[in-house]
Order: structure tokens, then C-alpha cells, then sequence
């Protein structure tokens, strides 16, 4: 490891590869034909490449879970290893052990339950502003993301007066790189790295080791064992954020579909037992959502690996979609219906499977169920103006994609 650099050398490398396999290109499969026909089948890539396509619940979490699949390209030239540089977290063991050792702290339950009352008081604040406003409100812009910006940016250690500026320079990267507004995204990182550079700095300066954010323990960790470099640092603090926010607030976008479209606000107020409801509410959402929004990274065969009647090659590239393994109908029967009584709920793949599942996972629960009972005790009801099908989406550089909006009418309830 580096030693600790000036604060005008710290920064990230380069932004992160672009999503090789989009949620959106898996929009036209039948994943009930492909389970019962051909369970891992060839597939053309975004770039015209073919891929595996893995549609069984069983498999996908072997491929997420298991050590033949890598998270980088394999190296055939080389006979094996990655051929992409990284020093994101989403990498191979041994460098993903100890950079998630590294993290895992401050996103482990015990951890992020103390963020409870805060993320309450913030949702209020921002459903108290939707209820007094004398239009229809953009419930994105209005409450999913400034309420998850602000949680992520607590946890990582941002300040309060600049999260607006972090959310509208991480909003920049919402476009592909591909495409004509890539442009915004490299420049969005680019300000981002200078922000995050002057950030690091900053905190140094005034004894940036003492607190229990993120950027306090990554601090602490590089001065009194030298297992993290600048570059390391820099990436975390400025990936976490850009990652972790945009996709929780996809899932309350489509929590507050079920609450309003179907009901379901209305249930959970009249429910006898509304904690248990509540609680499985999420959990279904955290199930259907898949598709909705993110997809786990596509997976390379880091070896002749053998995957129900198919054998994947080395270097083949392998998409295991969540949304695929959360529709198995072995698992989860009508699986296309919102059931939140169904059984065997927890076995969803929402946040991935195996050493890679999602870091912030027990955080971003926590802020959809918070949310949910924020909304569920805040006296207002709410109208669709658009249906979810009109609703816009994009596609940001990560393939990840999202409601570019949501409008609803607020009511007293």
C-alpha cells in the first residue's frame, strides 16, 4: 500500500466500467419459457458479443456465489487473472477480501441502526414539504432521492451543506457514457474526484480520523495500518455514495407505486398487526423491484465450469439476472403477482448472492422501511398523475436504470 499522499494527488482512477449487459436488455425474455426449454442459453450482448444467459434460481446463485465465476474480465493472453484495473471493491478476492474488511464496519446492522431516527426526521421533513406544496410533486426529486443522498452522505462522512452539490454532480452521471451526454458523466466525475480529493484533504487537516463515518474509519485505517491507498480511499468514498443512492431510491419509487397504485397505503394502515406487514411489505418490494432497476454485474468464467447441461468456457461472459431468480416460480409461486403474504419471501436475490452482495444492503433496508412507515403514518394520501408505464426512465453509466420521475397529487388523508 501508498502511503498517504497530499491532498492534491488523492483521487480515484478513472470512472467506473460501463455495464457490459443492461437491465434493459433483458426486457423481452420469458423467463418461465427459458427455465422449462433451455435454463442457460446464448444470448447477444449490447455490443453483439454472445453471453450465457442463466434463468434458474439455483444456478444464478451459483454463479453469484461461486469462485470459478470472476467480476473482471479473464485475461486469456495472459492464460488467466483480470485484464482490467480496479480498485473499486467489486473485484476478486484477495483484493475484495480486504477492501470489504475494510468497509464492512460501517454498514453492518448493528451500525446502521443508529442512523434510524435520523433517516425519520429527513423523511418527515421531505413529506411534510410534498404535503404543503400547491402542485403535483415529483416524488423522485422530492423524496426518494434527496432522502437517500442524505442518509449515504451521513454514513460516508459528506457534510450537510454539500449534499445538494453531491446529489447534482452524482445526478450527472445518470446517462451512459455511450451515449451523447456521456460527456456529462465524465465531467460529473471528474468534479466529483476534486470534491472528494479536497473532501480527504480537508479532513486530515482538522484530525479527519476522529468520527464513526466511513471517511473517519478508511482514515484511521490507512494511518495506523497502511492497508488502504490514496486511490483506494478516494474511490470508496466517491463510489459508495453514487452507487447506493440511486438504487434505494429506485426501490421507494416502486414501494410508493404499490402503495398508491395498488392500495397497499391504505392496507398497511388498516393492518392489525401493521409492524409484520410493513416489514414483509419491504421485503416483496425488495423482490419485485428487481428488473425495475439494477442488475447484479455480469460474471466471466474464470474456468471450464459445468452449469446444468451446458459447459461455459473460460473467459465467457455469463449474465445472471436478480429479476430472473426473484420470478422463479419453483421458489416463488405467481411470481409476477405483489404478494407480501407469500411464503419463502426472504430467499429473494434482491441484493445479490455470495461475496459480493451488495455492501450496503442492511442500509438501504433499513431506509425503505423506514420510508414506508414514514408514509404510512404521515396523514396524506397520494394520486398517480401518470401511469407506471409512462413513466420515463433512464439508464445511468453503470447500466443501472430509473424512473426519471414519479408525479403524484398529495391529499389529506
Amino acid at each position: 500500500m501508498t502511503s498517504p499522499q497530499s491532498g492534491a494527488e488523492v483521487t480515484s482512477r478513472e470512472p467506473p466500467p460501463v455495464e457490459r449487459f443492461r437491465p434493459a436488455d433483458l426486457d423481452e425474455q420469458d423467463w418461465r419459457t427459458l427455465r422449462a426449454t433451455c435454463p442457460v442459453s446464448r444470448a447477444d450482448g449490447p455490443d453483439g458479443t454472445q453471453v450465457w444467459l442463466v434463468s434458474r434460481y439455483a444456478d444464478i446463485r451459483q454463479v453469484l456465489g461461486g469462485a470459478a465465476f470472476s467480476v473482471s474480465p479473464i485475461d486469456l493472453d495472459r492464460g488467466g487473472g483480470t485484464a482490467e484495473a480496479n480498485e473499486s471493491i467489486f473485484q476478486d478476492p484477495p483484493e475484495h477480501t480486504r477492501l470489504r474488511g475494510l468497509v464492512a464496519g460501517p454498514f453492518a446492522v448493528g451500525h446502521v441502526g443508529r442512523y434510524r431516527d435520523t433517516i425519520r426526521a429527513k423523511a418527515d421533513e421531505l413529506i411534510a414539504g410534498m404535503g404543503a406544496a400547491d402542485a403535483p410533486v415529483d416524488v423522485m426529486a422530492d423524496f426518494a432521492k434527496p432522502l437517500t443522498m442524505n442518509v449515504i452522505a451521513e454514513v460516508v462522512g459528506v457534510p450537510e451543506p454539500d449534499r445538494r452539490m453531491f446529489q447534482e454532480l452524482s445526478d450527472r452521471l445518470l446517462v451512459p457514457v455511450s451515449e451523447a451526454q456521456g460527456v456529462i458523466a465524465l465531467e460529473g466525475w471528474k468534479r466529483l474526484n476534486d470534491y472528494v480529493r479536497d473532501l480527504i484533504a480537508g479532513r486530515r487537516r482538522i484530525g479527519g480520523r476522529d468520527g464513526t463515518d466511513l471517511l473517519a474509519h478508511m482514515i484511521r485505517t490507512q494511518e495506523d495500518e497502511g492497508t488502504v491507498d490514496d486511490v483506494e480511499l478516494a474511490t470508496m468514498v466517491l463510489g459508495l455514495p453514487v452507487a447506493g443512492y440511486v438504487s434505494t431510491a429506485n426501490a421507494i419509487a416502486v414501494a410508493m407505486r404499490y402503495l398508491v397504485e395498488f392500495g397497499w397505503l391504505r392496507r398497511l394502515r388498516a393492518a392489525a398487526d401493521p409492524a409484520d406487514l410493513r416489514k414483509r411489505f419491504v421485503e416483496e418490494v425488495l423482490r419485485i423491484q428487481s428488473g425495475d432497476n439494477g442488475e447484479s454485474m455480469p460474471r466471466f468464467a474464470a474456468e471450464d465450469v459445468r452449469l446444468g447441461d451446458v459447459t461455459i468456457r473460460k473467459g465467457d461472459t455469463v449474465v445472471a439476472p436478480l429479476v430472473a431468480a426473484n420470478r422463479d416460480e419453483e421458489l416463488f409461486s405467481d411470481p409476477d403477482t405483489f404478494d407480501p403474504s407469500r411464503p419463502g419471501l426472504v430467499r429473494h436475490l434482491a441484493f445479490g448472492f455470495g461475496i459480493h452482495r451488495c455492501l450496503g444492503a442492511n442500509l438501504a433496508r433499513l431506509e425503505l422501511q423506514v420510508a414506508v412507515d414514514a408514509l404510512a403514518e404521515c396523514g396524506l394520501d397520494f394520486e398517480m398523475v401518470e401511469a407506471w408505464k409512462a413513466v420515463p426512465w433512464k439508464v445511468n453509466m453503470l447500466g443501472d436504470r430509473f424512473p426519471d420521475r414519479m408525479v403524484l397529487r398529495v391529499m389529506a388523508a
